[in-house]
């Protein structure tokens, strides 16, 4: 690791990030786009960008916000297409997201849901890694950021044009530190803070909770006894379709018969599985 940290960023890929989604809660909301550009030492060595059908409503402030609609994204491929190719373009670099927890938060959840197993990289937050070397700016979101520091920037809140703003800011952060080849991993890092992980862990289904293993396997259904964050408890017939983790919780997605529609359950609130 000490080697790791010490090298300088004229050799180092990064990739940087930026999500568009249905809202602003992971779990609940969903990726409407994906945006991305790989480089080292400020050139640009490839991008991504694609839609994605998140088979929900766009809330209207999302779209009011990144202008995406529902009928932008009816039809394009759904998450399930476009995550593992999205993994594959980050390969072994280093991604950089601006205010890094939110996407970090929307993909976490679906790479543990989708079994994907993205490198070990730690995420690097351009909204962090500012605050010590611009303490001066008036604000540290990507759209104040690029104003302040005079960083060519396309029609913001669309992921490419956002993930090419990042790249930007990253880069004039490496400036201000004295370029890429007298910047280490280490020195970024210093700034940065603990930094998140694409990699979530693996799901561990306990015995009382193996017939939802064996449900996801065979597609069954189960009656659960649930308890809502309210403390309300109701009992509830579900087909369960995936489970993935958010900030170490585990939530089974699944088809509610109830409420004849897709609903995300907490595993630490199913009382009894019947």
């Amino acid at each position: 690791m000490a080697t790791e940290t010490a090298r300088t960023l004229s050799d180092i890929t990064f990739v940087a990030l930026d999500l568009e989604t249905t809202g602003l809660t992971p779990v609940v909301d969903r990726i409407v786009e994906i945006g991305a550009v790989r480089f080292r030492a400020g050139e640009v060595l490839d991008s991504f960008q694609e839609l994605v059908d998140p088979e929900m409503p766009i809330s209207p402030g999302a779209t009011a916000t990144n202008g995406i609609t529902d009928d932008m994204v009816k039809g394009q491929p759904t998450i399930e297409k476009v995550l593992p190719r999205f993994i594959d373009f980050l390969g072994q670099d280093i991604p950089v997201a601006h205010h890094a927890p939110f996407d970090v938060g929307f993909l976490t959840y679906d790479i543990s849901r989708l079994n994907l197993t993205p490198a070990d990289r730690p995420v690097l937050d351009t909204c962090a890694i500012p605050k010590s070397l611009f303490p001066h700016a008036q604000g540290y979101s990507l759209e104040h950021l690029a104003a302040f520091l005079d960083i060519p920037a396309g029609v913001l809140h669309r992921a490419l044009a956002d993930a090419e703003a990042c790249m930007g800011l990253f880069n004039r952060c490496v400036a201000e530190m004295g370029g890429p080849e007298k910047t280490t991993i280490e020195d970024i890092l210093d700034l940065n803070g603990p930094p998140l992980s694409l990699c979530s862990g693996e799901i561990v289904l306990d015995e009382p909770f193996l017939p939802i293993k064996r449900a996801l396997e065979k597609g069954d259904e189960l009656e659960i006894r649930y308890q809502s964050a309210g403390g309300t408890v109701s009992i509830r017939k579900i087909t369960p379709l995936s489970i993935g983790l958010f900030r170490g919780t585990a939530i089974i997605e699944a088809f509610c018969h109830l409420r004849k529609d897709k609903r995300n359950f907490r595993l630490d609130r199913i009382l009894e599985i019947r």
